[in-house]
């Protein structure tokens, strides 16, 4: 009878731990922002397009920015992100356009840097 009792304390420990366990990955996994299908987004102007890249400025219009150096661009502003974009992406926008922004993370410097994961160009909408 002892023998009995232990071994199913036993399993009903193991079944909690396991539990505890496919708990918690699942909620790491659902809540963590790097996984896929998880995005932010920025909406602001194209102050800047270098190759593959646009910084994005929110904040401010194309008629602020126009005719000013980057660190001009960037006083006062509270989000500005270098955005990396595929050669496709870089075909949908032009500078001073505004633009929807989707990303997954961002550096910590400012400005930010990113990968971009969508690109709208919100621009053609109100033409």
């Amino acid at each position: 009878m002892k023998g009995n009792k232990a071994v199913l304390l036993i399993v009903v420990i193991v079944l909690v731990a396991v539990a505890t366990i496919v708990y918690t990955i699942t909620s790491f996994y659902q809540n963590n922002e790097t996984q896929n299908g998880y995005s932010q987004s920025i909406e602001g102007t194209v102050a800047k397009i270098d190759d593959a890249r646009i910084l994005v400025i929110k904040g401010k219009s194309a008629s602020e920015l126009e005719g000013q150096t980057e660190e001009e661009m960037l006083e006062g502003v509270s989000e500005a992100i270098w955005f990396s974009l595929s050669i496709d992406q870089v075909k949908t926008v032009d500078e001073w356009d505004t633009v929807r922004i989707t990303y997954s993370a961002v550096s910590e410097s400012f400005p930010g840097q990113a990968s971009a994961n969508g690109v709208k160009n919100l621009s053609d909408e109100t033409e």
